[in-house]
């Protein structure tokens, strides 16, 4: 059964059909008399509305960022909600999270869509949340923002396997949501290595030849 508010104006069904229906079964699986059928709409009423299938993904590809992009704003503006408020408030984050976890497994062109899209709105977030004084980025501010967003896609894609782990079923259940929030805000802010690790990392990656700590090299290359 269809969790697609009847009310909804027709584009916007189709969108919201398409995005839950891409986000279970993939989009090679997803036909759009599928999609028609889920929105409540005709066939011919998706194309028209957004030609084809791959345009309809690609609407969805911006739709989906554009909705975490406005949640993230909060990040410049200050501490957030209880995460089970936040959640009850935001339901059509869920069918989101699945869509962009589906996009990143299928691969090809969407991975690096959604890559592009989440490391541009993560600089522009981060920027105003710096000037905020609410966040300090590494001296190599390019490495330190894909790191984030590869984490991030990454967490995302492991979601279910952490809320397991924590005697949950989906990363959105509340008391998961929590603790993730929590320890991740915990590691960001306190850190995790000692500075005398962190120096001791810092020398180690700055060696030059020639100092007298290269590697022994192999004779044979």
């Amino acid at each position: 059964m269809s969790s697609i508010p009847a009310d909804l104006l027709p584009q916007a069904r189709i969108r919201l059909a398409a995005l839950e229906l891409f986000g279970l079964q993939g989009f090679e699986k997803t036909t759009i008399r599928q999609i028609a059928t889920r929105a409540g709409v005709s066939p011919g009423l998706v194309i028209h509305h957004f030609g084809s299938k791959n345009q309809l993904r690609t609407h969805c590809d911006d739709w989906a960022v554009e909705v975490i992009e406005q949640e993230k704003m909060l990040l410049t503006l200050g501490p957030q909600p209880a995460m089970d408020d936040y959640l009850a408030q935001h339901p059509e984050l869920a069918p989101i999270m699945d869509y962009l976890v589906m996009g990143l497994r299928e691969g090809s062109d969407i991975s690096e869509r959604i890559y592009d899209r989440l490391t541009e709105t993560t600089e522009r977030l981060l920027v105003a949340a710096e000037e905020n004084g609410l966040v300090h980025l590494p001296d190599d501010r390019e490495a330190a923002i894909a790191f984030l967003v590869a984490s991030s896609l990454g967490f995302m894609m492991m979601g279910r396997q952490f809320a397991t782990r924590l005697g949950g079923r989906e990363l959105s259940d509340p008391q998961i949501a929590t603790r993730y929030g929590l320890v991740a805000a915990e590691i960001f802010t306190h850190g995790l290595f000692t500075p005398a690790y962190m120096e001791a990392l810092q020398a180690a990656n700055t060696e030059t030849p020639g100092d007298g700590n290269e590697r022994p090299r192999n004779p044979d290359h």
